[in-house]
């Protein structure tokens, strides 16, 4: 099994809204889109290309971490 990657549960068709409680932000240096998500383990930073793409990513984290 490839590292972080679950089967169980579904893809989106269209993510949800970044909850309010997620620091995100656009990178104007670097183009962008970040999110500070909290972790077991401490803090991680994802980055995405996109503001939807960071919505996805943020949800998928989120429903991983609720397991």
């Amino acid at each position: 099994m490839i590292a972080d990657t679950r089967t169980d549960i579904p893809p989106i068709a269209v993510p949800p809204p970044i909850p309010k409680h997620i620091v995100h932000w656009h990178g104007k240096a670097t183009g962008s889109w970040w999110a500070m998500l909290p972790g077991r383990r401490g803090p991680s930073l994802i980055e995405a290309a996109s503001e939807e793409q960071l919505a996805a990513l943020v949800d998928w984290h989120l429903r991983v971490a609720s397991h």
